[in-house]
C-alpha cells in the first residue's frame, strides 16, 4: 500500500512537470498573439509542433487526476471502463485539432496584417519547424 502511494505521488510529480512544460509552450503562443497586436516580428512554430503541445497538455491533466486517485486510495487502478479510454482518446484528438486551429489562426492573423515572411530566418527540419514574419521586409535580419 505504501509503495502504491509513493508511486502515485511520484507520478503526480512527473505529470505535473510535464504539464508545466506544455503550459509553458501554450504561453509562448499567447506571446505570439501579443506580438501581433503590437506589430512586432513573430515566429510561428510548425503545425505539428503546435498540435503536439496542446495534445500533450490534455494528455497530462487526466493522468494527474488518475495519479491522485492512486495516491489517495493507495490502490492501483486495474480496471477502467472502455468508455473512459474512448473519452480520453477523444480529448487528446481534440487537443491536436485545437493546436492545428491555433496554427491556422496565427497564419491567418499574419496574412491579414500584411506581414512578410523572413526567408533567411525560417527553420525547416524534420523534427522542428518555424517561420518568422515581420511587418516589413526591412525588419528581417539579413545575413
Amino acid at each position: 500500500m505504501r509503495v502504491n502511494r509513493f508511486l502515485g505521488l511520484a507520478s503526480i510529480a512527473f505529470f505535473v512537470v510535464l504539464a508545466w512544460f506544455g503550459w509553458s509552450g501554450h504561453q509562448d503562443y499567447l506571446l505570439v498573439f501579443e506580438a501581433l497586436r503590437q506589430s512586432e516580428k513573430v515566429s510561428i512554430d510548425g503545425m505539428l509542433n503546435m498540435a503536439a503541445v496542446y495534445s500533450f497538455i490534455v494528455f497530462c491533466f487526466p493522468a494527474i487526476f488518475l495519479s491522485f486517485i492512486v495516491f489517495i486510495t493507495g490502490k492501483q487502478i486495474n480496471y477502467l471502463p472502455k468508455i473512459f479510454w474512448k473519452f480520453y482518446g477523444v480529448v487528446v484528438v481534440g487537443g491536436i485539432l485545437y493546436g492545428v486551429y491555433e496554427h491556422f489562426n496565427l497564419e491567418y492573423q499574419v496574412d491579414h496584417k500584411g506581414y512578410v515572411e523572413c526567408k533567411d530566418e525560417r527553420v525547416l527540419k524534420s523534427k522542428y519547424s518555424k517561420r518568422v514574419y515581420a511587418p516589413t521586409l526591412e525588419e528581417c535580419d539579413v545575413r
